[in-house]
């Protein structure tokens, strides 16, 4: 692969600025001993690497950080309290960051959107490659290149095939950050790479890249992803004419910032940058002493295009190895089974000769879930068996096609209460083009048809960022979706399940299991129903591909159709949210209950006897577990 020619000097002024402040470090103490940053064996791991080396005006590729982040062969740096290795370079090089100008998928959707409007093929390049390949679009643009930056450019660009990489968030200025989106965030033009540390220690950073590290608090802060989490198009209709229409496609950031996290001061990087204690954060100098350092994870809950990469990283040109690839997949899933959805299945009874079972599913992430790109989504299946197996209910099934089974032909609809086994709930975005019809070419996106995607704790129809994280469809009727007793914000959806018994009285099983599925076929079928090489190519990485979906959560529960007086009572507790801590149980007929309370790490914070049917909450905000007499739990938002 060629790589494009860029300028090899800096800015008089910015190669001015490192000569001074390298003069000073030799001043201060610090000399560079005989080839300590280009010594045959510095060279060997920059190219066993495989990451670009190349040096622009204002980007440098990641390979030039693989020296001093990537992997200590000692063994000393980058390695938390128990040796576990959490070098920047080797956590980020298999992640969809990394790749993101790599990825298959992106590519034929951008090839897809330019196939039906051709007329505005430089706006969708110059935008879709502004986030996916951020440092070659901005060194292109930054230079005065020219004005657009093509996917023809970009295939020999060894900047921009570096993805997002490293000056691709630590060039990122502070700048109205809050108010970016579509990649236009602003990046500096002084060869400074910010981080959260003070007074970063400069000398072998600039002797090495020609980039000085500096402190910016703002990379710590969930404003610094805004600028490519926060995504619109304006729309066209068929004849590729804009309409005047903006639709507002991703919105992550926003989503965040209709939440309680965004109150609790919970940034994004808490989950995709966990905490890794102190770590000395670079194998040079010897003498650096640890400081609080977060893993370079950048997980996110596309396995499945992680998997597609993976296995055909050698056609791709992509650097990272088979088991990179494999621990951010384990990684991946990880979040998305422990971090993303809270199940809580209950028999509350029988009525008119009907189990009636609720599904109460949590949100435990940030933002909605899912969030992002609007293939994503989210469905139940559920399953009642009685005392001999056999199958009184069950829907949600996947066939070999990894395709829903009974799924509507055009959209399903969101539900509140679900009788029919060709019912399926499913979490999602539709979108629908000018004339209403359902469409995935996100350039004619007019307005969306339904969108039930679990929203976060703390959510609001009366937060600011509604208009942009807005819901669609009949779950703004449903009275149990994201609120209780009429309040709204507990980030989680009551779904009822009614299975006709047909007069069975006896022992149940109640299977529920909970599937996220981050490229389904229905999505891919506007995009293969074209013929061209980019389109074509990635259909036969997609059909060769592992498509199953990731089990999220599930929940097995033994019950039984003849039920007792304490289980058989309609149980409430309200308000949820609470404001002042303080709520109250509705529906015990008895007068002695004992009652726990538990914070949502699984902490005891209370046990003892429910006193007046009323419970009090500690002052921090957050959600807890209530439990009744070790039968019945329930979760309530504390504000």
């Amino acid at each position: 692969m060629g790589e494009k020619v860029g300028k090899k000097l800096r800015k008089p002024v910015n190669l001015a600025l490192l000569m001074i402040i390298a003069t000073s470090a030799l001043f201060l103490g610090f000399t560079v001993p005989q080839g300590k940053y280009h010594s045959n064996a510095g060279r060997m791991l920059l190219q066993a690497s495989g990451l670009t080396t190349f040096d622009g005006t204002y980007f440098t590729g990641s390979g030039n950080c693989v020296a001093c982040h990537g992997t200590d062969p000692n063994g000393i740096a980058l390695v938390d309290a128990d040796g576990n290795d959490v070098s920047p370079v080797n956590d980020w090089q298999a992640s969809i960051m990394a790749n993101s100008a790599k990825d298959p998928f992106w590519q034929a959707k951008v090839r897809h959107e330019i196939l039906v409007s051709p007329s505005i093929t430089e706006d969708i390049e110059n935008t879709c490659t502004d986030c996916h390949a951020p440092q070659g679009h901005s060194e292109f643009h930054m230079t005065g290149q020219g004005t657009h930056y093509s996917m023809e450019y970009l295939a020999s660009d060894s900047l921009g095939l570096d993805g997002v990489g490293c000056m691709g968030c630590h060039g990122i200025e502070d700048i109205d950050l809050a108010n970016t989106n579509n990649g236009s965030q602003e990046y500096s033009e002084l060869s400074v790479a910010y981080g959260t540390f003070a007074d970063p220690w400069s000398g072998p950073m600039i002797q090495f890249s020609g980039i000085a590290p500096a402190q910016g608090e703002h990379m710590g802060k969930s404003e610094v992803c805004a600028g490519c989490h926060s995504l619109f198009v304006n729309t066209v209709d068929y004849d590729g004419n804009l309409t005047g229409s903006t639709f507002f496609e991703q919105t992550t950031y926003h989503e965040w910032l209709n939440s309680s996290y965004d109150e609790m001061e919970v940034e994004c990087q808490s989950c995709h940058m966990p905490d890794a204690g102190e770590v000395k954060v670079s194998s040079v100098p010897e003498w650096l002493f640890p400081r609080p350092f977060q893993k370079h994870y950048f997980v996110g809950g596309n396995s499945s295009m992680l998997k597609i990469m993976r296995d055909n990283a050698g056609e791709l040109e992509i650097s990272a190895t088979t088991d990179q690839f494999n621990m951010v997949i384990e990684r991946t899933e990880q979040l998305l089974q422990e971090e993303s959805l809270e199940l809580d299945v209950t028999h509350v009874g029988n009525e008119e000769d009907s189990a009636v079972v609720q599904l109460t599913l949590e949100n435990l992430a940030g933002h909605k879930f899912p969030s992002g790109y609007a293939s994503r989504l989210l469905f139940v299946e559920f399953r009642m068996t009685n005392e001999d197996g056999d199958v009184l209910f069950h829907n949600g099934i996947m066939d070999d096609d990894y395709e829903i089974v009974d799924r509507d032909p055009e959209w399903e609809p969101h539900y509140d209460v679900i009788r029919n086994e060709e019912d399926v709930q499913i979490y999602e975005q539709v979108i629908a083009d000018v004339e209403g019809e359902v469409t995935t070419v996100l350039e004619r996106a007019a307005y969306p048809l339904k969108d039930n995607r679990l929203v976060p704790v703390g959510y609001s129809t009366a937060h600011s960022a509604y208009d942009t994280t807005a819901m669609a469809g009949i779950v703004l009727t449903d009275p149990n979706f994201n609120q209780a007793d009429g309040v709204e914000g507990t980030g989680s959806d009551i779904l009822e399940y009614r299975v006709a018994l047909d007069g069975y009285v006896g022992p149940i099983q109640i299977e529920t299991r909970v599937w996220y599925q981050a490229l389904p076929p229905r999505w891919m079928e506007m995009m293969f129903s074209w013929d061209d090489p980019e389109i074509n190519s990635f259909k036969a990485m997609y059909e060769g591909s592992d498509q199953s979906p990731v089990l999220v959560a599930e929940q097995v529960l033994d019950s039984t159709t003849d039920l007792d007086e304490w289980t058989l009572s309609n149980i409430t507790i309200g308000p949820n949210p609470t404001s002042d801590g303080r709520v109250r149980v509705f529906g015990l007929n008895a007068e002695k209950h004992n009652v726990s309370i538990h914070s949502n790490d699984g902490r005891m914070i209370f046990q003892g006897p429910l006193r007046e049917a009323e419970i009090q909450l500690p002052d921090v905000p957050g959600v807890y577990q209530i439990i009744l007499d070790g039968k019945r739990s329930f979760r309530v938002v504390r504000l």
